[in-house]
Formats: structure tokens, C-alpha cells, sequence
């Protein structure tokens, strides 16, 4: 028998992204790290000064998957379009990593390559600095946002994800007209299409909104 492997940073990432995607962010615990490295939770402590350190890791090894490289051509409201889409989609295919990040940046290499470059295309856009800062936090906490509000829902079949919203306009439709009148008239056309369809309109939106700002030299919020 082999003598097992030297404790190394990328051996306790792998683990701990492996006890994340199985069991959800809640198992990544020194304890349970140890158990699947076969070394003493101690251990790991000579490579990470904590595991809030190490949760930072782990959480912006997945966002590598997200690709900001400028394209030719491309103008600077395609780019966002692109870059926020591409970071919802691989939050929502690997939903218990996603977590990690909700609550704040990583602060490390994939985390700062995606807001530079949001940064970059937004400068590109005519903004001034704390308007580039005002419309990419927009742009995040949306995206962010929309990812952990359709993650459950995205997990599950597409018949059962339709099935789901037709029941939810059905409701919202027998609800009495005296009481809830806008309700009951916009319930057939509430969640219609898909939760990528609804992100897209709501980015466009945001983007419009973005565009007008830069073009009227509007005040950046405060």
C-alpha cells in the first residue's frame, strides 16, 4: 500500500468542494475535513489560518467556470449582458458552492477577475467612478440575488418547474377580486416563461436604466 498523499491546499479544496456539493456548505467543518483527508483537523490549520479562510477558497475555485475575457466587437452593455448571465448560470449548476459567496466577495483571483472586468466594461460605458461602483453593485445583487431565489426551483425537471408555475397563476387567479384586484388581473401572466427568460428581463431593464444614466451624465446615487 502507497503512503497516502501530502496534506496540500489543493487536496483540502478538493475535499472540502466535495463535502460542500454533497452536504451543503454546513459540512465543511474541520472535524469532517479531517475525517475525509484521513489527517487530524489540526492539520489543516498549517495551511489555512481558518476556515473562514478556506470557505473563501473553496467558494471562488467554482467561480472559475465564469469567462470575462473581452470579445472583439463586443460593446461595453453586450458584455455585462454576458458576463452577469454566464455568473447566474454556474451559480445555479453548482447551487451549495454558491452559498459560500452570497454573503460577500472572496476577495481572491476568479472573484476579482469577474468584478474587473464588470468594472472595465462599465468604465467603458461613460460612467464615472461612483456611478461605475453604483450600477455594479446593481448589477451584482441582482444576479446574486436571482441565483439563490431560482436555485431551488431550477434543480428540479422542466415539466415540474412548469407545472409548478402554472399552479402558482392559478392561485394567484382565485384569489377575490375585491380584495386583491391587481393580483387577479395580472395572474395569468404571472410567472410565465422561464426563470432564465425572467432574469433576462430584469438585466435588460437594469442594463437600459445603465445606459440611460451614462448617456444624461445623471447624478450617481449616494
Amino acid at each position: 500500500m502507497g503512503r497516502p498523499a501530502a496534506l496540500s491546499r489543493e487536496l483540502i479544496v478538493d475535499a472540502a468542494a466535495n463535502l460542500v456539493a454533497e452536504h451543503g456548505a454546513e459540512a465543511m467543518t474541520a472535524r469532517r475535513l479531517g475525517e475525509a483527508l484521513g489527517c487530524d483537523p489540526s492539520a489543516l490549520y498549517r495551511h489555512y489560518a481558518n476556515m473562514d479562510d478556506l470557505q473563501r477558497e473553496v467558494g471562488d475555485r467554482f467561480l472559475a467556470a465564469v469567462h470575462v475575457a473581452p470579445r472583439r466587437g463586443e460593446s461595453w452593455v453586450a458584455a455585462v449582458r454576458r458576463i452577469c448571465v454566464e455568473l447566474r448560470a454556474v451559480q445555479l449548476h453548482q447551487p451549495r458552492l454558491a452559498v459560500l459567496v452570497r454573503a460577500a466577495p472572496t476577495r481572491l483571483a476568479n472573484e476579482l477577475r469577474i468584478t474587473e472586468a464588470l468594472l472595465r466594461e462599465l468604465r467603458r460605458g461613460g460612467f464615472d467612478p461612483a456611478q461605475v461602483a453604483a450600477a455594479y453593485h446593481s448589477l451584482i445583487e441582482l444576479t446574486v440575488g436571482a441565483a439563490a431565489i431560482d436555485a431551488t426551483m431550477a434543480a428540479e425537471p422542466a415539466a415540474a418547474r412548469r407545472r409548478a408555475y402554472r399552479e402558482w397563476r392559478a392561485h394567484y387567479g382565485t384569489l377575490d377580486p375585491a380584495e386583491f384586484p391587481n393580483a387577479v388581473a395580472v395572474a395569468g401572466h404571472l410567472y410565465e416563461g422561464s426563470a432564465d427568460d425572467r432574469f433576462v428581463f430584469a438585466l435588460d431593464a437594469l442594463l437600459l436604466g445603465i445606459r440611460v444614466t451614462a448617456q444624461n451624465g445623471a447624478p450617481s446615487v449616494p
